[in-house]
């Protein structure tokens, strides 16, 4: 691999996000333009016989393609609106006008999801809008667009079912994807039926491993359903404010680490495959089969992306970098959904793993032979997730809890534990009852007594005080995601491990 192919196509992903996100904020023309004159000076310093040159010309080849795609790709709602003559007419419709929509009709885009807070549980149904009704029920017609509707103590919903809102339509100015926005109560949004029967089928593999799940302690089962399912509706208003205040609340979130938990415990699992492709094989195609059981997400099909990538190079005896797989599963992720450029937890995955995978070795180097390793790994990728994500905390909540980073080091070993008794109790619930009565009780009281550890070092680390500040540190933030694919160095590279 030629040197700088690394920063190249990381420069590309970050060329890619940038004219996305910025695609509203300047005249549409102008990124096809840059891109172009990018491209078109990259071809003769490229030709030129020099290898420093050459790398430069590469370098600009790939943040010029980067800003002719990405200005390309403007999602549904622009980001900005600053020129809105200079954009095209929004594909979002209603037939009636917004101010005398009184119902609509549509299908959900992704599963519901639930944020416990101090009122009760708040959940979010992103919905393909299909059609509107007016206020006095007397017209109807066709309607297109996303809307994101926000409904205090709703019910769990899953993609692709149908939903009807007894409420009215706005417009929505947030970035991204949603044209419209609605906030109902929990009686003005009923579910429907699945168009489609493969959603039905998920919805109801879902449902059947929930209900297993049930059958633990109820704080045991909320728990387990948060970290292993992603749902959030049960848990506790006390626990999620312990897992925020002590720093650890992206251990609720579904992302690469539940996939990496899960894909040790089925290469442990599948050690009696001795080839080791196709026990690799197989645990990729169960890891797949899980993410579409919990549903598509930004963190989730970052990790899925890269373990294909990685699979398909070791199955070929390929050299793989790591910081290239991310850059490679930027560009796939933000081609197929523009939108994701604007989303929160698409920058915060993409931004900690970047920062791990460029100051964690840096961090382990600077403590190497005064801490153990099995404790200065984990403490240097804890710190530098902590160090490359916190601009983007402090811009969008305004605090940073620190102690999140001694938090981890227990935390992560404990919900490791948890998630692989879990997984174990459900593939054991569905033996016979001779069979998987006895180990089940055991597994119940086993993952009892971790979960009792968890809330004990929640409650500990939460007492923890955090970092407030007032201001928002919004060149912190440009400024970290520009330098970091700039920080890459040939020291610090590491080839994934062979499973």
């Amino acid at each position: 691999m030629i040197r700088g192919t690394l920063a190249s196509f990381s420069l590309f992903a970050l060329a890619l996000w940038t004219s996305i996100f910025f695609s509203g904020a300047l005249p549409f023309i102008l990124f096809p333009l840059v891109g172009l004159a990018f491209l078109a000076a990259s071809a003769p310093i490229a030709s030129i016989n020099n290898p420093r040159l050459k790398q430069a010309g590469l370098m600009l080849g790939f943040l010029g393609l980067g800003i002719l795609i990405g200005g390309m790709r403007i999602p549904q709602t622009p980001r900005w609106d600053r020129y809105p003559r200079l954009f095209p007419a929004s594909p979002a419709h209603t037939a009636i006008p917004l101010r005398r929509v009184g119902e609509f009709r549509g299908v959900l885009a992704e599963d519901s999801t639930a944020i416990p807070d101090a009122s009760g549980t708040l959940s979010r149904y992103p919905v393909k809008l299909r059609q509107v009704v007016s206020i006095d029920g007397q017209r109807s017609g066709s309607a297109r667009g996303a809307v994101e509707v926000w409904v205090r103590g709703g019910q769990a919903l899953f993609r692709g079912q149908e939903v009807t809102v007894y409420a009215g339509l706005r417009c929505s100015h947030q970035p991204g994807r949603f044209a419209y926005y609605c906030r109902a109560e929990s009686g003005q949004l009923w579910g429907g039926a699945f168009p489609r029967r493969i959603d039905s089928l998920r919805a109801h593999a879902f449902l059947r491993i929930r209900s297993r799940l049930q059958r633990l302690d109820p704080p045991v089962a909320a728990l387990m359903g948060a970290l292993l399912l992603g749902r959030r509706e049960e848990l506790e208003i006390s626990v999620y404010e312990q897992f925020r205040t002590s720093g650890s609340l992206h251990l609720l979130a579904l992302s690469g680490l539940h996939l990496g938990i899960l894909y040790l415990l089925l290469s442990q699992l599948l050690r009696f495959l001795r080839d080791r492709r196709l026990r690799g094989l197989i645990a990729g195609i169960l890891l797949l089969g899980y993410v579409f059981l919990v549903g598509w997400r930004p963190s989730l099909e970052r990790a899925a992306v890269m373990l294909l990538i990685a699979a398909v190079g070791y199955t070929l005896d390929r050299e793989i970098q790591p910081l290239n797989l991310l850059g490679m599963a930027a560009v796939l992720l933000l081609l197929v959904h523009p939108h994701y450029a604007f989303d929160l937890s698409f920058q915060l995955s993409f931004l900690s793993l970047a920062a791990i995978l460029l100051i964690g070795p840096f961090l382990h180097r600077v403590w190497q032979g005064h801490l153990p390793a099995f404790v200065g790994w984990p403490l240097g990728v804890s710190l530098s997730a902590q160090i490359g994500t916190a601009p983007l905390v402090l811009y969008h909540f305004g605090a940073l809890y620190p102690v999140g980073v001694a938090a981890a080091l227990v935390l992560i070993p404990l919900v490791t534990v948890f998630l692989g008794g879990g997984v174990l109790f459900v593939g054991l619930s569905f033996l016979p009852a001779p069979l998987g009565g006895m180990t089940e009780g055991m597994l119940a009281q086993g993952l009892r007594l971790v979960h009792r550890a968890i809330t004990l070092c929640l409650d500990l680390f939460s007492r923890a005080p955090g970092l407030y500040v007032s201001w928002r540190p919004t060149y912190w933030l440009f400024l970290a995601i520009l330098l970091l694919p700039l920080a890459e160095d040939s020291r610090i590279r590491r080839r994934i491990p062979a499973c």
